[in-house]
């Protein structure tokens, strides 16, 4: 083994103590440490081994390369600042979301729940929406018609932030993202401005992909479902030169899927090719691309008679057979990664997005007063999109006297060039009607005399800064600070108008981490978060004056826990969200808003993951979130959010055989509860009721083969997902079930 590279006198001391402040520390912690072995099943030598871990700097690390573990910084000649590889089980004791480097969750004063590769092959999803199920603390929001993920909720805050690798995804309205080639997914819960930039202040969604490996392998899979669902998929990866320098990873889907709702189908195919080239041990590049073309029917679900769910069997479909929409996103990240000694790394990356969204559909708007025939209209769109973005980050690590500092400063710049055509029928003047009881289609389709073309263009340059602090063995401290200087100008072209408009936001966060035991983390955060309120939607009730922007502030205090050698994560947090200049009516202008609004979010969460047993592995949470109104021109104050329950949360459990004639067999389940929840934003009285729907799968490994059959909501409860109002209310799934096969040369 080569010997370590040297380091600063002031980084030694900091990594390498002098024996008699290890005994000081030790001596500290010595009967804590005692107690918590008693309490813990966990062998002495472990705990020694952690507690000498808790008093260094963490190196600085790289992903890694197929299961295996990340590689410290000089350690070899994998690179990577901001993406961790596989993770093992349920388990992921190490995220990027929060910091951007490679940190141990114990030592971050924020949570993220990480929904490892593991989950999503067991769950057997092809769409990241399937995993939010199981993920503690997101709720469902609107699906833009089965499109994509147009909002979601975090701890009781809608969202819809969307990310890849750490680049925005949701500019524009691409596809809802493709399971096949993401390796896992994390949920950061908490302000995410210090580092990402506009956004809001429950959280954000991450989704890291997956990267080349040294092992050459290919793995193909099949899937088959109700609802004459089915799908093929190709992994494959390794190396293309002799000295292994050269890796790439290439990952295909495709699949049609009709649907429990009448006359609603669609098909989707992906591709992913990714290539890494190690210039020089100090040096890479990584070039990933996505294609991803969609064909749906857009579809609003069923709609609640006077405030009332269940008159409407969950499959009658009420727009317009035969109509679909189609999405196409075509997606490039180059990142090149060079590490300067043993302290200092560089990353400068680059992400390119175009795409598209073209079709035609039939939405309800109304009902007549013999509450039986709709009003709908005829909806045509056609959305363009092309956004360009780059980062330049450097990530190093030094001391200034007994303090050890993981120093991170960024810059971002990006530009997003979007249209949106979007051309409606009149339902007041032509009706569209339908008869829901007994439907009639087929109809002249009506003129389209509602007319939108606007052009937008967002420009973005951000500054950012980051100090991970040591200040002693027991204490952590992590300060941060973006500054963001956002243009935009937005221009409707069939009124000939005009809107600009020039932002500059700060958004610090700090947090504090106290590890009175190696295996117990107390720690407490706040953040600030800054979201322009802008785009077509926002435009239209405007007066002329571009609103200001929404902003936020979140505040948190938890704990972490480790058991059983670190195999299980327990997580518990209390949490409170506010946000200001939320729109809200405009009392002396009908139809138009102000940016006058205030929301706020509070309440508890806990959650699980990991290993309760080498043969049980789990995945669970539960949360509580009071999320109200505070301030609005027409909704009282203590009105709850749509789509925002008090109580939810979620189990998924797994018993896999290790041993013996059944190793490798699986069997489990997971049960999903949601309390009753505000249907409309409007105050109106209507709710969702409360459901729990139960899930089951069993799978069997045998070598390189893998069986699995899943079946969803096995008691085939009749629930209700989510809703924009009473005329937009989206079902869930009845029972379905799903086979898959893999192999793996």
């Amino acid at each position: 083994m080569s010997p370590r590279p040297s380091l600063p006198t002031a980084t030694a001391l900091i990594l390498n103590p002098p024996a008699s402040t290890k005994r000081r520390w030790r001596a500290g912690r010595r009967g804590s440490r005692c107690a918590l072995a008693a309490i813990l099943s966990t062998g002495a030598p472990a705990l020694e081994t952690r507690a000498q871990e808790a008093v260094t700097l963490e190196e600085l690390s790289v992903e890694g390369a197929g299961g295996s573990a990340p590689a410290a910084v000089g350690a070899g000649p994998k690179s990577g600042i901001g993406l961790i590889g596989p993770t093992p089980r349920y388990r992921a004791d190490r995220a990027v979301s929060s910091t951007k480097t490679d940190t141990p969750q114990r030592d971050v004063p924020q949570v993220v729940t990480v929904a490892p590769r593991e989950v999503i092959t067991d769950l057997a999803a092809t769409r990241v929406d399937r995993v939010f199920n199981y993920t503690p603390g997101v709720a469902q929001q609107n699906n833009f018609g089965g499109l994509t993920v147009f909002s979601y909720a975090i701890r009781g805050t809608t969202t819809s932030e969307l990310y890849r690798n750490g680049f925005p995804i949701n500019r524009g309205s691409p596809p809802l993202p493709d399971t096949q080639n993401v390796e896992r997914i994390e949920v950061l819960k908490g302000p995410g401005g210090g580092l990402f930039g506009r956004s809001d202040p429950g959280g954000l969604v991450n989704f890291v992909t997956k990267q080349p490996t040294a092992e050459r392998f290919v793995e193909m899979g099949g899937l088959w479902g109700s609802f004459e669902q089915f799908r093929g998929t190709v992994d494959a990866g390794g190396a293309l030169n002799e000295d292994g320098t050269l890796l790439y990873r290439f990952n295909v889907a495709g699949g049609r899927q009709n649907s429990f709702r009448d006359f609603v189908d669609g098909d989707r195919l992906l591709v992913a090719p990714v290539v890494s080239w190690q210039i020089t041990p100090d040096t890479k590049i990584t070039v990933e691309t996505e294609f991803l073309r969609n064909r749906v029917v857009f579809d609003r679900g069923v709609i609640a008679i006077n405030k009332q769910l269940g008159f409407l069997p969950i499959s009658r479909f009420l727009g317009e057979p035969g109509q679909s929409t189609y999405q196409s996103s075509d997606t490039m990240q180059v990142r090149v990664e060079h590490r300067f000694n043993a302290d200092w790394q560089m990353r400068l990356a680059t992400h390119f997005n175009t795409g598209s969204l073209v079709g035609e559909s039939a939405e309800v708007r109304g009902l007549a007063a013999d509450n039986r025939t709709v009003l709908r209209d005829r909806n045509f769109r056609d959305y363009r999109w092309d956004t360009a973005i780059g980062q330049a980050e450097v990530v190093g690590r030094f001391a200034t006297g007994d303090l050890g500092h993981t120093v991170l400063l960024g810059f971002e710049r990006e530009s997003t060039d979007s249209r949106v055509v979007y051309d409606r029928s009149n339902f007041r003047q032509s009706p569209y009607s339908l008869d829901i009881y007994d439907p009639r289609y087929g109809q002249a389709l009506p003129p389209l005399t509602i007319r939108r073309n606007n052009l937008e263009r967002v420009t973005n340059t951000a500054l950012y800064a980051q100090d991970q602090i040591a200040l002693s063995p027991e204490w952590k401290a992590l300060l941060g600070v973006r500054f963001d200087f956002f243009e935009q100008s937005f221009r409707e072209r069939t009124t000939a108008t005009q809107v600009d408009q020039s932002r500059v936001a700060a958004t610090p966060r700090a947090g504090l981490v106290y590890q009175p035991l190696p295996e117990l983390a107390l720690y407490t955060n706040v953040g600030t978060s800054f979201r322009p309120n802008i785009g077509p939607d926002a435009f239209a009730v405007a007066r002329s004056v571009p609103f200001e922007p929404e902003t936020g502030v979140g505040y948190e205090v938890g704990a972490k826990l480790d058991l059983f050698g670190g195999a299980l994560g327990l997580t518990a947090a209390a949490f409170r969200i506010e946000r200001q200049n939320v729109l809200t009516a405009d009392p002396n202008n009908p139809g138009f808003s102000l940016a006058a609004g205030g929301v706020r979010s509070q309440g508890f969460e806990l959650t699980a993951a990991g290993q309760i047993t080498p043969e049980i592995k789990i995945l669970a949470g539960y949360v509580y979130a009071d999320a109200v109104v505070t301030k609005d021109n027409v909704l009282p104050v203590g009105a709850p959010l749509v789509n925002i329950p008090r109580h939810s949360g979620s189990l998924l459990a797994v018993h896999e055989v290790q041993a013996g004639p059944w190793k490798g067999f699986g069997l489990g389940g997971g049960v999903r509860g949601v309390g009753e929840r505000a249907g409309d934003a409007a105050g109106s009285g209507f709710v969702l009721p409360a459901y729990i729907a139960v899930d089951a799968l069993a799978y069997y490994r045998y070598e390189n083969l893998r069986f699995g059959l899943n079946i969803e909501n096995i008691f085939d409860a009749t629930y209700y997902e989510s809703s924009n109002n009473a005329f937009r209310v989206y079902p869930g799934a009845p029972r379905r079930f799903t086979g898959t096969i893999s192999v793996r040369f």
